[in-house]
């Protein structure tokens, strides 16, 4: 009896333990925002039809190429997966484009104008948002702030207990 309980117990850990997938790739596969934990992520809107859009794909693409950081494009207007796959073909392929998933939460809002990034934290958590071109010198700010580590836990020692 003791066996089955254990058993029900780690199946529902693990069953629990699955990422939730909130968006869709360009090759159909389901992906997850906690793919990208542990490090900063830059998650900017996009639309081929978008001027400023195609302005700031360089710098994206510089900051993925040159700094190793991560950034996530998340399509504006691909209803479906093939609307994805013909967006990414016209993209450099150091930058991941994405499609949401209808209903499912994501830890920012949806745009209500293009561009928009949301930086957010290691922990993925919202750190800011950015509304309008990213311009060279927002770029650098933001590849400095991702480049930043994240501060040194303090060993437990040091923690002092209430007596």
């Amino acid at each position: 009896m003791k066996r089955i309980c254990w058993a029900v117990v780690a199946t529902l850990l693990l069953c629990g333990c699955r990422p939730v997938e909130q968006y869709e790739t360009a090759h159909g596969e389901p992906a997850a925002l906690t793919q990208y934990f542990g490090r900063p992520l830059l998650v900017s809107y996009y639309a081929p039809w978008c001027v400023p859009c195609q302005r700031e794909l360089p710098l994206l693409q510089a900051m993925v190429m040159e700094h190793d950081l991560q950034v996530l494009l998340v399509s504006y207007d691909a209803d479906n997966q093939a609307a994805l796959l013909e967006q990414a073909a016209t993209l450099p392929s150091e930058l991941t484009l994405v499609r949401p998933l209808p209903g499912k939460a994501l830890p920012y809002p949806a745009p209500s104008a293009l561009p928009t990034s949301y930086l957010l934290n290691a922990s993925g958590e919202l750190q800011e948002t950015i509304t309008g071109e990213i311009s060279p010198h927002k770029a650098e700010a933001l590849t400095a702030t991702m480049l930043t580590p994240l501060p040194r836990p303090e060993p437990w020692a040091t923690f002092s207990s209430r007596q």
